[in-house]
């Protein structure tokens, strides 16, 4: 997950060519003993890099081998990653493998979305259908009491790692609540549609599992998730019964708004899942916004779709007018995640989401624009149905007030 970077010390290309050699050779493996002989090297420079608290020569790696080595940069990540969220910790000689955990919730209302403390109560019913549905028999595990935003997630490798280490630790010593201090929270944007975060950390003996779904001959019945084998779990089993019970336990939290949880799961593979369904889930969010507001049908609107560069395809914006009319009332930002490139089916993905919505009118724009956002206020612009780039306005009948949307 690439972050943000804010330079501190000058970058060593000595350290940057080596972290891109070791990953470059894991990438050109051709055996599972050279995997761990560049695995467990690339990990000890890894760990060596985020305790300096600096950023720089992970970043700079990154960017060598996305342009030299796309194989390494992706191995390059999945190391990063593993050092970041998972490690071994001993406490009275016995040794514990720990993970960081996040529970995602996708979000919306016509109100504020809420994001901040969670009150112990919450917290604790929270725990219970954790135990009961999604985390394997007699973990430790600690979940910090705040329900995190996008904006409020740790800027950077070497401060999610921080995080993680103090997670890691309280679930070690049989913590339950791991005290977050709200004034060092960023604010958080307002958004009709956005994702919202649980962290947590687990501790199990090493080599025991973590999730249900990774257990074996577990004994008992689980009626909820529709399995009384006692022998293994799926996840969408888990996932069933996790959002059966999980979503009342999480109610409190998100009055006034629809929700729908997603699995919890390792941190980076729990934002990646979130990263990509939140962009379908926008997408139905703001059709019923927009018919419940405007009084109307989807059938009456319009949807404009344009691909969007920098120094390559970003991502797509996705405008909504009335099916007779050129004002653009909302946009969406359809953002490429992953490996998604120009190669990618992605326009597909959106007209299919848009048909599920009920918008059956779509215009595809063909032209490569330019990132553009407003200058007064930052939002991005959308494009109109005549290929000009605007500000959404939401009109003035409508008597509500604008939100942008992610």
């Amino acid at each position: 997950m690439k972050k943000p970077r804010v330079p501190h010390r000058t970058k060593s290309p000595r350290v940057v060519q080596e972290l891109s050699r070791m990953a470059a050779g894991l990438a050109a493996s051709g055996s599972r003993i050279e995997d761990a002989f560049w695995e467990n090297r690339l990990a000890e420079k890894i760990h060596a890099q985020l305790r300096t608290g600096d950023d720089q020569n992970l970043e700079a790696a990154l960017d060598q081998l996305y342009e030299s080595d796309p194989a390494g940069y992706g191995e390059f990540i999945y190391a990063i990653e593993a050092a970041i969220e998972c490690s071994i910790l001993t406490r009275e000689d016995r040794g514990y493998d720990v993970l960081m955990f996040a529970v995602p919730v996708l979000t919306w209302s016509r109100f504020s979305i809420p994001s901040g403390p969670v009150a112990g109560p919450v917290l604790a019913n929270v725990r219970v259908q954790l135990e009961a549905h999604v985390l394997a028999a007699n973990v430790q595990f600690v979940l910090a009491n705040c329900l995190f935003s996008p904006d409020q997630l740790p800027r950077g490798y070497h401060l999610t790692h921080e995080l993680a280490d103090k997670l890691w630790k309280a679930a070690v010593t049989g913590e339950r609540e791991l005290h977050m201090n709200p004034r060092q929270l960023a604010e958080t944007g307002r958004f009709l549609s956005d994702t919202r975060y649980l962290l947590g950390a687990i501790a199990v003996p090493q080599g025991k599992p973590m999730f249900r779904w990774q257990e074996i001959g577990r004994t008992g019945e689980d009626k909820s998730a529709g399995n009384s084998s006692g022998i293994k779990f799926s996840k969408q089993e888990i996932l069933l019964a996790w959002r059966s019970q999980g979503t009342e336990a999480l109610r409190p939290l998100f009055q006034g708004c629809a929700f729908e949880l997603l699995i919890p799961d390792g941190f980076f593979s729990a934002w990646r899942m979130a990263d990509r369904l939140a962009r379908p889930y926008s997408m139905h969010a703001t059709v019923e916004f927009l018919q419940s507001t405007l009084n109307i049908s989807a059938n009456r609107l319009r949807a404009v779709i344009a691909p969007f560069y920098d120094q390559w395809l970003e991502e797509y914006r996705v405008s909504f007018t009335l099916k007779d009319r050129d004002d653009v009332l909302y946009g969406i930002v359809w953002a490429l995640v992953g490996d998604e490139d120009e190669n990618s089916d992605t326009v597909t993905q959106i007209e299919t989401a848009l048909q599920e919505c009920g918008i059956m009118h779509t215009t595809l724009l063909d032209n490569r624009f330019l990132l553009e956002y407003c200058e007064e206020c930052g939002a991005p612009l959308f494009p109109n149905p005549e290929g000009e780039v605007v500000h959404a306005e939401f009109p003035e009948e409508g008597e509500v007030t604008p939100v942008h949307l992610h």
